[in-house]
């Protein structure tokens, strides 16, 4: 039986390794054949008034023998879902309604292979293009207006017998559009524009080139703050102050997606709440010159409690992220209004669409093929409600720290003739008209959460960090330095558990206490050599910006006739800085003179010095001696001058 069962399993194994042999080779020459690209094509072709309109389509094919390239346009799409899967590259399961192959085709230049395919409806006629003496062409099984909608485009290759598919949709268009889709399209700063900063200047340069287009920049102040502490973002600051440069194009705050709104406010920190919004703007005026405008941008899903704390401190427009809702806006058809947030009545938002904002930021898809399959999925939102009475909003996040500027270029270049949309900044969309049109409920409700938690000491701590920081910055011009001590304070205010919260907090306070402890004042002993004098006094500082301070003088024996109050208000813009005060003193002798250096308000005392002063000056007692002197001195001469005249007489 062993014998049997041994003799079994080698001829298996034979097998087994027959059809390895034949199958490996296959599929690790798949695996090395490098995948086509979509260099740019049409996302939508326009039938004209005989039915026929052409798609054009450039491949950047990979070096070998191309056998084949197929075209297949499937069923109109219908629903959302069928979108998705065209995106993430599953197809459909519905068989082509129309198919064109060109067999090793001669219109290539290079590894470049430039496509004009004629699209005709049921009953049009026309020539065809051609790629060499093959036609290209792909007939609709619709005539005129029946044909409007957005297809699935399959896109197959064949280079050295290796197919491969990638999927893309283009939308047919023949009758008019009633209510173009109102497209907000906006470039957000945050702290990726930083980190991949080459990228972000490239994007900030396209934005430039687009500055008729309408759109809007959502700035974060982190990265903006790191542009105004580095000393190489001069060119960084410059690109973004070129994108903002033309009147269309508007800037709005964008506050980190981790701010906690709800849990500051809760703790008495309002203050707090609205210097993270207003922080984005002060950077951006500082940075570029250019101010922001009134809407907020919420970059990561957030609670009725942050919306609260955000309307309290006067923030009455805002762009959610449509995951925020407990329902998601673009999962239903009645999407495109504004509405007011969980019934705050003040407060006016609007919601993102996050597949496209997926689709914009998927890089595993090439720049071209997702500019056409971004318009096309704008095409589909038109088609979900032709017919709308009234404008809808589709919002349109674009991450400028990590897009393509060729996707950036490829989808605003398009843009501007597509017939479905129109670019626009945010604020017509928050027309009050436009709230609960189209079937949208005027009131949306957002997703349960549970409040963050702050420790007392989380609040105590914050609270002298704000205080002292605020004393401290009235002496500070230096803008670098201003911006170091305002990030510092606003990075610790985010969500998170109090351990981690506390953290921030203490390493912001140690170091504003590293900056407060850099200051002294010389101790060293003094000597007024008369009543009448200047009382010289030496302030140390090891900051490298110039910091004024108010030096208080303690004493009750000298008079400063020059300065009220006995203090006088010092700008310390060296290591060393003398201070030279006009003093009287008409007693003389010894004295201990206290020194103290504050901020300017005087609130924190940043240095203190006892320092020993001596006074030459002359006494009432200095005055009887010096008499007396003089008078032993008179007797002296008189008798001395007798005594030489009397012997000059005996003589």
């Amino acid at each position: 039986m062993f014998h049997r069962f041994s003799t079994w399993w080698r001829a298996l194994s034979v097998v087994l390794l027959g059809l390895a042999t034949i199958t490996w080779p296959s599929a690790a020459l798949a695996q090395s054949t490098p995948s086509f690209s979509v260099i740019s094509q049409s996302s939508v072709a326009i039938l004209s008034s005989t039915g026929s309109a052409t798609l054009s389509l450039d491949l950047s094919i990979p070096s070998g023998v191309t056998d084949a390239v197929t075209l297949a346009l499937y069923p109109q799409i219908l629903y959302r879902s069928e979108v998705t899967a065209i995106i993430a590259g599953t197809g459909t399961t519905s068989a082509a309604i129309a198919t064109t192959t060109v067999a090793s085709p001669t219109c290539a230049t290079g590894t470049t292979l430039t496509l004009a395919v004629s699209l005709f409806s049921a009953l049009a006629k026309g020539a065809s293009h051609h790629c060499g003496a093959a036609p290209l062409h792909l007939r609709l099984p619709c005539n005129a207006v029946a044909c409007d909608g957005v297809y699935p485009l399959s896109i197959a290759v064949t280079v050295d017998n290796v197919r491969r598919t990638e999927w893309s949709m283009v939308a047919v268009h023949t009758a008019g559009v009633l209510h173009p889709l109102r497209v907000d399209y906006v470039a957000v700063v945050d702290p990726s524009a930083w980190a991949s900063a080459a990228n972000a200047r490239s994007d900030f340069d396209v934005i430039a080139q687009y500055g008729a287009m309408p759109l809007t920049v959502a700035v974060d102040y982190r990265p903006l703050g790191r542009a105004l502490l580095s000393p190489t973002s001069r060119s960084w600051r410059s690109a973004l102050s070129s994108a903002l440069s033309n009147p269309a194009h508007r800037a709005i705050a964008a506050p980190p997606a981790s701010a906690d709104y709800a849990g500051l406010a809760a703790n008495g920190f309002s203050a707090e709440v609205a210097q993270q919004v207003n922080l984005a703007g002060k950077f951006l005026k500082t940075a570029t010159g250019h101010s922001t405008d009134n809407q907020v941008f919420v970059t990561n899903p957030t609670t009725q409690g942050a919306l609260s704390a955000l309307a309290h401190v006067g923030v009455t427009q805002v762009v959610l992220p449509d995951t925020s809702l407990s329902v998601v806006p673009s999962t239903t058809l009645a999407w495109g209004a504004p509405f007011h947030p969980d019934a705050l009545a003040n407060v006016t938002a609007l919601a993102t669409d996050s597949g496209l904002e997926q689709l914009a930021a998927d890089s595993s898809i090439e720049p071209g093929r997702r500019a056409a399959l971004t318009l096309a999925t704008l095409a589909f939102l038109h088609y979900e409600a032709p017919n709308a009475l009234a404008v809808r909003t589709v919002v349109v996040p674009l991450n400028v720290g990590s897009l393509s500027p060729t996707y950036l270029n490829d989808l605003f270049g398009a843009s501007q003739s597509n017939p479905f949309i129109t670019a626009s900044d945010l604020t017509p969309s928050y027309d009050s008209s436009l709230i609960a049109t189209d079937n949208n409920p005027a009131d949306r409700y957002l997703a349960s959460s549970t409040p963050t938690v702050w420790s007392s000491t989380n609040v105590t701590t914050l609270q002298s960090l704000i205080s002292r920081t605020a004393s401290f910055v009235q002496g500070i011009a230096s803008t670098t330095q201003l911006v170091t001590l305002e990030l510092y304070q606003a990075l610790p205010e985010q969500l998170g558990s109090p351990a981690t919260r506390q953290t921030g907090l203490n390493a912001a306070t140690s170091y504003l206490n590293s900056q407060l402890s850099s200051f002294r004042i010389d101790d060293s002993s003094i000597t007024l050599t008369g009543a009448g004098n200047t009382l010289p006094i030496t302030l140390l500082s090891n900051v490298r910006y110039p910091v004024t301070l108010v030096l208080h003088l303690i004493t009750d024996r000298l008079q400063f006739p020059t300065i009220q109050n006995q203090e006088v208000a010092v700008t310390l813009s060296a290591p060393t800085n003398p201070v030279r005060i006009p003093t009287v003193d008409r007693q003389g002798g010894s004295l201990t003179l206290q020194l103290e250096l504050t901020t300017p308000d005087g609130k924190l005392v940043v240095a203190r010095a006892a320092v020993q002063v001596r006074v030459a000056g002359t006494s009432v007692v200095g005055y009887i001696l010096s008499g007396g002197s003089l008078l032993v001195l008179a007797w002296w001469w008189l008798t001395t001058y007798r005594r030489k005249s009397r012997g000059r007489h005996a003589r």
